[in-house]
């Protein structure tokens, strides 16, 4: 398969309402062919066809950072946690709990073995320190939006998404916790604009970098340093 056929066969493309054609290549070796709505099929191919080469350096930019590295949930491996790499330790104990201290991560579990068990205590801690640091944050990005009324905030497993903006609610993959504070008011930053725009037109895009000018090399230390982890 050449160079050509690899590109168009991980094309996703998507229609909506915009007047511009854009491809992007993501961080986890997808593409996506954003195209007006009416946009015919010779138009698009051509638009693809000039940015091949393009899309493949950055494809093979981004196939680097595909060897992750797993969270075992086993004493002595790692996790992240806001940007930072923490030493696990894994303590055989009466009740089960997590204990930060010393640059470590303490889990105290009764089932010393049991990866499963362990990571299920492990995640049920981490989303609940989400759930503080998001709604945190959440009130230090509504500083500046004056005007919105302060949105609800719930955490759900997202596919290949950050965020969304759904009836006033904002939605954070919980994934999120991974990554340093900076990136994570940026994903909220990102979704509270999509009460003005809904889509990703210039307009939405102008309002973003206003509130934040170097939003798009945060989002990439972003992705790139969550990928690194399964």
């Amino acid at each position: 398969m050449n160079i050509y056929e690899i590109i168009k066969n991980k094309t996703n493309i998507i229609r909506e309402n915009r007047k511009t054609l854009a491809l992007i290549v993501h961080p986890d070796m997808t593409i996506t062919a954003k195209v007006p709505e009416n946009a015919d099929n010779d138009h698009i191919n051509q638009f693809i066809n000039k940015r091949i080469l393009w899309a493949y350096k950055q494809l093979e930019y981004f196939k680097q950072f595909q060897n992750k590295q797993e969270q075992s949930y086993i004493s002595g491996s790692n996790v992240l946690y806001l940007g930072r790499q923490y030493m696990l330790k894994i303590v055989q104990a009466d009740s089960d709990y997590v204990s930060f201290s010393k640059n470590r991560f303490y889990l105290y579990t009764k089932e010393f073995n049991n990866i499963e068990y362990n990571k299920k205590i492990f995640n049920t801690f981490m989303y609940n320190k989400a759930q503080i640091i998001f709604n945190k944050e959440l009130i230090n990005c509504l500083d500046n939006f004056k005007d919105i009324k302060a949105p609800a905030l719930k955490i759900r497993q997202l596919n290949k998404r950050w965020g969304s903006f759904i009836n006033n609610t904002i939605i954070l993959n919980p994934a999120l916790i991974m990554v340093d504070k900076k990136s994570i008011r940026y994903v909220i930053t990102h979704e509270l604009c999509h009460y003005y725009y809904k889509d990703h037109s210039k307009d939405f895009y102008a309002l973003l970098e206003s509130k934040i000018p170097n939003w798009q090399e945060i989002k990439h230390k972003m992705e790139l340093k969550i990928l690194t982890y399964k």
